[in-house]
């Protein structure tokens, strides 16, 4: 019977998938993390906005660890890209600028 209860629960229940608000509250989290990692790199970097986006990045082990952010910008007045690579379990961002 507890069996029978399980399975109506499981088929019962929607599936889980990512909501609209949930992409929303991982873009602000992945962009404020970046941004003040790539202020610690660059005092005078001021982010302007996100020029793309990559989900779903991780290894056979690790899926969906990752998102990535490609950030745009100026440093010191000059126009600049960083590429940064947020990971979603240790909240934590790795930024670098990339060339043009």
């Amino acid at each position: 019977m507890k069996r029978l209860v399980f399975a109506a629960c499981l088929f019962a229940t929607p599936a889980l998938a990512a909501t609209p608000a949930s992409w929303s509250a991982l873009d602000r989290a992945a962009h404020g993390t970046c941004a003040r990692e790539i202020v610690r790199l660059a005092s005078k970097a001021k982010i302007d906005g996100t020029a793309g986006t990559v989900s779903g990045i991780g290894g056979a082990e690790n899926e969906d660890r990752f998102y990535a952010l490609l950030l745009t910008g100026k440093t010191a007045g000059f126009p600049s890209r960083w590429l940064c690579l947020y990971d979603k379990r240790m909240r934590k961002a790795v930024a670098r600028e990339i060339e043009k």
